[in-house]
């Protein structure tokens, strides 16, 4: 049968009246510890457990605790000779401590608080994702109106260039018609000259 060892620990840090002797207690019932813990005058917390080595080493790593309201910033460790005192693990409480209705409203507490922050951060990856979209839409948008005014710029070359062409073939054909009307004017100015009178005479 493997030896029994009694650790006692006092632990310092933000411990008290956030619900931390209530998971120490979780904690120890599931190991099958034997013993208690209990809150300290000077704001840290007493704790006695009695079991097994390996059982003991996981206890001390999981009463570790830091959450939204729990923080442990030390943990003092003590062997020894176990005493065989107790048949469970208790939560102590003090004269003017309340009942365990608050280490359970704590408890619930601290879910919600882990919940609403949870939902913040997803509400915040969420957001940056939009924001990824929208730039990654206005950068569309400004490579559409970029090519939309490469469209109106070679739509107005074009509208020159036939405005252009137009012109240049109107005055061909002024400057054509002018010719031939100038043309045909000078040969009706000369025809009169050319003209030679004929005389017909009738036998008698």
């Amino acid at each position: 049968m493997e030896k029994m060892i009694l650790l006692t620990a006092i632990v310092s840090g933000r411990v008290q009246h956030v619900g931390y002797r209530s998971r120490v207690v979780t904690m120890a019932k599931t190991l099958d510890l034997k013993g208690y813990v209990k809150n300290l005058t000077d704001g840290r917390v007493y704790v006695a457990a009695e079991g097994k080595r390996e059982d003991l080493e996981r206890f001390y790593r999981a009463i570790c605790i830091e959450d939204p309201l729990i923080k442990v910033e030390d943990i003092q460790v003590h062997l020894s000779q176990p005493k065989g005192a107790w048949d469970d693990f208790y939560k102590v409480s003090g004269e003017m401590e309340t009942d365990s209705r608050l280490d359970t409203a704590t408890v619930f507490l601290k879910e919600l608080i882990v919940v609403v922050k949870d939902g913040f951060k997803e509400a915040n990856t969420h957001l940056c994702s939009m924001d990824r979209k929208l730039e990654s839409m206005d950068g569309k948008l400004d490579q559409i109106a970029m090519g939309q005014e490469r469209i109106v710029h070679k739509i107005d070359a074009a509208k020159r260039e036939i405005v252009s062409e137009v012109k240049g073939l109107r005055q061909e054909i002024e400057e054509g018609a002018h010719i031939r009307f100038n043309s045909e004017k000078a040969d009706w100015t000369a025809r009169p000259d050319d003209v030679k009178q004929v005389i017909h005479i009738k036998p008698s």
